[in-house]
């Protein structure tokens, strides 16, 4: 096959816009935009393209270097008729001249018969040209974007998320695709800078010089990755210029959100009232974020400041106007959330306690004061598991969702829990309580942090667990991206508590779903969901928290998928006595057997596992008559045979403690050349049913202790 010759330049494609939504911006319209019309022209990029994406708030495109104009001549099989019906008699039918002359095949025998039964011709198909094809690989990739809701405007027959108002395409220094109608526009090779700080259009000279032309005509920082960066450093070195410190949980998601906003990044400060200082911080920080995407500085002792840093998107000749114009609008926020503070702080607790019986929680099971009382049941069952005073959880449960009826909450329903602690403070409630009351919703994401004593741990946990079996007994499964009551992030909650605390997760499920059956009401009806529906929810729950434990393990602790399955996969994976269902431990478990994994000559010991895995599994029915390993010990007479024995006698696991696992591990690493000697001198399945019985007993008894810990055979390679 002889390729064209073709011709190479840059592409750029830009799109101008009113203002886009600023959440996913980048994600949407920058990664999602640039990856499918990759993949749309993949014919067109080479080895050395490089495609550089580019979004702001009323632009996005590409930059794609090095793409072909032409792709290279193709080599096409082309399908044709049966054979079957293509020869009758020996001789080509209607069907199968058709065929040849469409592909200009002078005898039928010149055409492939494949396996499949159908004749087949190798052609050569001239390549297209990219101006050819770009036109439809824009309007499939713009199709294709991830977009939640679409928008029409004028008189047009199409839809996108917002009005599109010019449309450059540049070829190197070439205007391509003059003659086509994208989104009803023209491409041309100019495009409009920033709204205030640019006049006028802007030709681009070629693709090469783009993002200098923007910045330098435009006054727009096109890239976003640029921005941000740029964004990020300002709000360091002003923080630093005042001495005070930038909140850490706040950076990124509101840097993200701040980026997608602006053109031309100008960082500034400013400061409100002390007063205001008197709310709660978390609320005026969240007050300045949510509604003004402002980033709240904090002094040398943690505490909140009354400097701000703000991102305008414009380089003001009287930057004091700009930074006047925001304090005024940050008064006003600060003193709502202030006048919200304040009119809760009129009512006692127990008024807003009240309104729980009011709130319907869901249809099926009854009001938030009905989830109080499962929640107060199921608490004060957990507590003494961790050695907690029946009667704090029982106060902190009594305060634990009074803030859900707060003006506070009602206007940020962030603050939940937060502000629960502030009111139960003022109530003059113990602040390990009040702290309790916070704390019960952590960890609310990922990378939160855990609840940090005894009765905060109890009370989230209960908290999960009862939106979990509870949300699940009635059906709410979630599916694909479908989690409304945010199953999934009360799993991964129980999960990371349960890692850190040794408890039995099926115990807390049975005993939460007890209470389900005990005191939830839909008008005043009791809920009875029967023993059938107790073991199959219980089970359902149960997987589905395990399967958050093994993401979490591999996609957050960074664990390989193989070390994870064996622990799991092991009914020996509870690493606490007498109990079967425990998380604690797994994470100083993992590290150990990632490290005794890596040896290359445990490998041997692995296989060996699976081997023993294998014989046993075929033998199940002589199985049934197994006896105690220390009877058949006599029967066994070769040497390879006794050595294995007298290992298996001499490695003792009741209750291994974690101080114990690299000795176990040692041990188990010296077993590897008894192992290969013995199956290399030893059948196991030989006719002498007494003997053959020992040998299988012997290789169960090693098994066991082999997978005490894990399942070894998921460890070979």
């Amino acid at each position: 096959m002889q390729s064209l010759v073709v011709f190479q330049d840059d592409l750029l494609i830009e799109f101008l816009t009113e203002e886009l939504p600023p959440i996913n911006l980048e994600r949407i319209f920058g990664e999602t935009f640039a990856d499918t019309l990759r993949t749309e022209i993949k014919n067109f990029i080479t080895t050395e393209s490089k495609i550089e994406r580019f979004v702001t708030p009323r632009r996005f495109g590409v930059i794609v270097t090095n793409v072909n104009s032409d792709e290279s001549e193709q080599r096409v099989r082309k399908k044709g008729p049966a054979i079957k019906t293509g020869i009758m008699n020996g001789e080509p039918t209607k069907a199968l001249l058709g065929f040849m002359h469409s592909v200009q095949a002078e005898k039928w025998q010149d055409l492939e018969m494949d396996k499949d039964g159908y004749f087949y011709f190798m052609q050569n198909s001239v390549g297209r040209k990219l101006v050819e094809v770009l036109p439809s690989a824009i309007q499939t990739t713009l199709k294709k974007l991830p977009i939640a809701k679409n928008m029409r405007w004028g008189d047009n027959d199409f839809a996108f998320v917002r009005p599109v108002h010019n449309l450059l395409i540049l070829y190197g220094e070439q205007l391509i695709c003059d003659n086509s109608q994208i989104l009803n526009l023209t491409p041309v090779n100019y495009t409009y800078g920033h709204r205030v700080m640019s006049n006028g259009k802007i030709f681009i000279t070629n693709p090469g010089t783009y993002f200098t032309q923007m910045k330098d005509e435009g006054k727009v920082i096109a890239s976003f990755a640029l921005r941000r960066q740029l964004i990020e450093d300002g709000l360091y070195a002003k923080a630093k210029i005042l001495n005070l410190t930038i909140i850490p949980d706040s950076m990124n998601e509101l840097l993200d959100e701040v980026t997608a906003i602006v053109e031309y990044p100008v960082v500034l400060d400013g400061e409100f009232d002390h007063n205001f200082l008197l709310t709660p911080q978390e609320c005026l920080i969240l007050s300045m974020a949510k509604n003004q995407k402002y980033f709240a500085l904090l002094d040398k002792n943690g505490q909140l400041s009354n400097r701000f840093l703000f991102v305008a998107n414009i380089a003001s000749t009287n930057p004091g106007v700009v930074i006047n114009g925001n304090e005024k609008v940050l008064a006003a926020r600060l003193g709502d959330a202030k006048f919200f503070y304040d009119s809760d702080k009129k009512h006692d607790l127990a008024y807003f306690l009240d309104k729980l019986d009011t709130v319907v929680y869901h249809n099926k099971l009854g009001s938030q004061a009905a989830r109080v009382k499962r929640l107060h049941n199921i608490a004060n069952k957990i507590a003494p598991m961790l050695s907690v005073a029946a009667s704090d959880v029982t106060t902190a449960v009594s305060w634990l969702k009074a803030d859900l009826m707060t003006e506070m909450v009602g206007e940020f329903p962030e603050l939940q829990g937060v502000m629960g602690k502030y009111y139960a403070l003022n109530k003059g409630i113990e602040p390990r309580i009040a702290d309790a009351i916070e704390k019960h919703y952590y960890p609310r994401f990922s990378r939160d942090k855990l609840p940090d004593t005894p009765l905060a741990t109890v009370v989230a946990l209960a908290d999960k667990l009862e939106v979990l079996v509870g949300i699940w007994a009635i059906g709410l499964v979630p599916t694909g991206e479908k989690d409304p009551f945010a199953l999934r992030r009360n799993a991964l909650g129980v999960v990371r508590i349960l890692l850190e605390t040794d408890l039995d997760i099926l115990q807390l499920l049975e005993i939460t779903f007890e209470e389900f059956t005990l005191i939830a009401s839909v008008n005043q009806k009791s809920v009875i969901l029967g023993e059938k529906k107790f073991s199959v929810v219980v089970k359902e729950v149960h997987t589905f928290i395990v399967e958050r434990l093994l993401n979490y393990l591999i996609t957050d602790r960074g664990f390989a998928t193989n070390i994870v399955n064996s622990v799991l996969g092991s009914p020996n994976y509870v690493l606490a006595a007498n109990r079967r269902y425990s998380f604690a431990g797994l994470l100083d478990l993992l590290p150990v057997l990632t490290e005794f994994a890596l040896v290359p000559k445990n490998q041997e010991l692995f296989q060996a596992n699976k081997r023993i895995e294998n014989i046993l599994k075929k033998n199940v029915a002589e199985l049934v008559h197994v006896k105690p390993l220390t009877k058949v010990g006599v029967i066994l007479t070769e040497p390879e045979e006794k050595e294995l024995f007298n290992f298996v006698q001499k490695l003792q696991l009741n209750e291994l403690k974690k101080e114990d696992w690299p000795e176990y591990f040692l041990q188990l690493e010296k077993c590897s050349t008894i192992l290969v000697d013995f199956f290399a001198n030893i059948m196991v399945m030989v006719d002498d049913p007494d003997l053959r019985l020992a040998r299988l007993t012997l290789l169960m008894a090693l098994k066991e202790k082999f997978n005490y810990l894990c399942n070894m055979s998921e460890l070979a390679s």
